[in-house]
């Protein structure tokens, strides 16, 4: 009898165990996407990866805003994965590691780094760069043939662009550089940098505390044309005055401050009409895969089996 009771205990104690576990498991389902699903902590990983890559901070203002949209990436790239499962499509390495290079700029190992001093899970950042890889390859596949080019069109952006990019803008830049690794705090040490360019004044913490080489020269850098930036430095430079100090701009392995001292404009003289027309004309090819795209995507979700828990 007492064996019978304990048996029957063990069974019930399994069954428990069994039922907990399956419901603590569906209730970290945020979506389910076919025969995928989406999860609380694939939600919050995305979250915050997108925060730490565009030099945003972590806070609940930062991620409530952005919440809805990192959720509606979620359920796009389960389908694309679908979409791709669907075709049997094998991805390109090659593809997949230019991607890790230029998001990286170059340096991958920074990038892990950089994950594990934030707690960010890299294996699901990977997956999310190779389904995404994957599904660029696949749309090319598809759509190649049907990418045309008006080359009449492309002459008259060639022309408005020469026109608009007729003169050579430069600007003249200090910096103050900050080395950041896997124990760095970095809202510490922005301030910090904040409060002594108040104090000091740029050049004298550029000189103290900068450690990139032209700190020797109180930071200046000198005069630097616009087509060498990078598009966020660019943006950033093109909007500010003369004497304007920027907001800190976070990278993956520095903090950067830049203070605008001048800038001028002269005539450009010599211009490549070759490599502009080149790469207008992959500019509109571009425009139009991502047309194609999209209309895929939109296609294919609007037959998807979505979910919401």
């Amino acid at each position: 009898m007492i064996r019978y009771l304990v048996k029957k205990v063990c069974i019930l104690l399994i069954f428990f165990l069994a039922t907990f576990t399956v419901n603590a498991i569906e209730s970290d389902i945020i979506v389910k996407v076919n025969n995928n699903i989406v999860t609380t902590f694939e939600l919050k990983n995305k979250l915050k990866t997108s925060l730490v890559l565009s030099g945003q901070e972590i806070n609940q203002e930062n991620i409530n805003k952005n919440k809805q949209q990192a959720l509606n990436y979620l359920i796009n790239l389960k389908i694309k994965k679908n979409e791709l499962e669907k075709y049997n499509f094998e991805i390109n390495s090659i593809d997949l590691n230019q991607q890790l290079l230029r998001i990286s700029s170059n340096n991958i190992n920074d990038l892990k780094n950089k994950f594990k001093r934030f707690n960010l899970s890299y294996d699901l950042f990977l997956n999310e760069l190779k389904i995404e890889t994957g599904w660029k390859q696949l749309m090319f596949q598809i759509y190649n043939k049907k990418v045309k080019i008006n080359q009449n069109d492309i002459s008259i952006q060639v022309a408005k662009y020469v026109k608009k990019n007729s003169k050579l803008i430069e600007y003249k830049i200090s910096e103050i550089e900050i080395i950041i690794n896997e124990n760095s705090e970095i809202e510490k040490e922005t301030n910090f940098i904040i409060n002594q360019i108040e104090e000091l004044g740029f050049d004298k913490v550029a000189m103290r505390y900068s450690n990139s080489v032209t700190s020797s020269n109180n930071g200046n850098i000198g005069w630097v044309n616009k087509d060498s930036l990078n598009t966020q430095i660019f943006n950033i430079l093109k909007k500010m005055k003369i004497g304007d100090i920027s907001s800190p701009i976070i990278k993956l392995d520095n903090i950067l401050f830049l203070k605008l001292i001048d800038k001028r404009s002269s005539e450009v003289k010599d211009v490549n009409l070759k490599e502009i027309t080149k790469r207008i004309t992959k500019q509109n090819e571009n425009e139009l895969f991502a047309l194609y795209s999209n209309s895929h995507l939109s296609k294919v979700k609007s037959n998807a089996l979505i979910e919401y828990k």
